[in-house]
């Protein structure tokens, strides 16, 4: 039976329904699907606090139509876990959930609620792929409550098989004096639906969100990413990195609201993206609200092809412009790819971006 997540990552200022940006639904068939059994954390983090719950036992067909991603993954989770940073504590390496789907473990509904406790550092990193056989699907939420001055990195990076399908969404609270970091990378399924809100919730909290795609083939890629500025000298920046090729799809939509009472907030979205095949859809929506007088806002969106005076300054090096071209490209993704942990996982990325642009020659 099928079933529909509908009206995902909706637009929060609609625009012409004919643009086919403001939302988007997800039809999977989850008969036969066996849920998740599998452990993520291969390892114990000394001074982390982690508790699972235990699964849920699922004896009903989920709703035949469904309008909310977190709504879903509470509904139906499989795996739910508990990660909290204890008050002060500076963790020495990466915490790693490794979710790997399989023909044994298709289908995940997963909640993850992770609490950095006042003054506390760490870096979280959950990575979601899939063999390309059996049918899979992944849907999950994720919630980062970050308390008064801790300084958390949270890595998510979306390694799905290109047959299967994935929904996420994640929510970060962010607390006065406090800082998130939130990267996520999309490089993977065929069709992945990605949604981040950041709450800037205390005075002088800060938030940096970046993201970067790499879309082929007819893979679709659906994300809606946004940061509310709730409080004074709040800062907050989106940055993100793309490219798509053949006949991908993207629709993406950014956006920066500040509330008011933000007073002296400051915060600027910016997408780059590559689109180097003539089939490809590229749709990009921007917003800036503002409720506030005294903020500083800025956004941008570029889309192009490859930059012809670096292609020509590396070719008149000796370097082939193919190899060129992937270069120019690849560098392109830096801002980042610089920013995961750990380096095996950022070079897992780097070789599947590399990949796909094989396919522009």
């Amino acid at each position: 039976m099928n079933h529909t997540l509908e009206r995902l990552n909706k637009l929060q200022n609609p625009t012409w329904n004919t643009l086919k940006i403001n939302d988007t639904s997800v039809v999977i068939d989850l008969d036969g699907m066996p849920a998740y059994a599998g452990n993520p954390l291969q390892k114990k983090y000394s001074g982390i606090r982690i508790s699972r719950e235990p699964a849920l036992e699922v004896t009903e067909n989920p709703p035949a139509s469904l309008r909310d991603t977190r709504g879903y993954a509470a509904a139906f989770c499989n795996y739910r876990l508990h990660i909290t940073i204890p008050a002060g504590f500076v963790a020495k390496e990466p915490i790693v959930l490794d979710f790997h789907l399989d023909g044994s473990n298709a289908l995940l509904a997963d909640e993850l609620f992770i609490s950095a406790e006042a003054g506390s550092s760490a870096t979280v990193v959950l990575r979601y792929a899939s063999d390309g056989g059996a049918n899979c699907f992944h849907c999950g939420y994720t919630t980062l409550n970050v308390k008064a001055n801790a300084n958390i990195r949270l890595i998510k990076a979306q390694r799905l098989a290109e047959n299967h399908t994935g929904v996420d969404a994640t929510e970060v609270n962010v607390d006065t004096g406090a800082a998130a970091h939130v990267v996520l990378i999309e490089a993977g399924a065929q069709k992945s639906v990605s949604g981040c809100s950041v709450q800037l919730t205390g005075n002088g909290a800060s938030a940096d969100l970046d993201g970067a795609y790499a879309v082929n083939r007819e893979r679709a890629l659906d994300f809606n990413y946004r940061i509310e500025y709730k409080a004074i000298n709040t800062q907050g920046n989106i940055n993100v990195r793309g490219a798509l090729l053949d006949k991908a799809r993207k629709a993406a939509k950014s956006t920066l609201d500040f509330l008011p009472g933000a007073a002296g907030a400051k915060g600027r979205e910016e997408e780059s993206v590559l689109v180097l095949g003539s089939d490809a859809i590229n749709l990009s929506a921007p917003l800036l609200l503002c409720g506030e007088d005294d903020v500083e806002g800025q956004h941008a969106t570029t889309t192009g092809k490859i930059d012809e005076n670096k292609l020509f300054y590396l070719m008149s090096r000796g370097i082939g412009k193919s190899e060129a071209r992937k270069l120019v490209a690849l560098a392109s993704f830096n801002s980042v790819l610089e920013k995961i942990e750990p380096d095996s996982l950022r070079e897992e990325i780097s070789l599947f971006i590399q990949e796909v642009l094989d396919d522009a020659d």
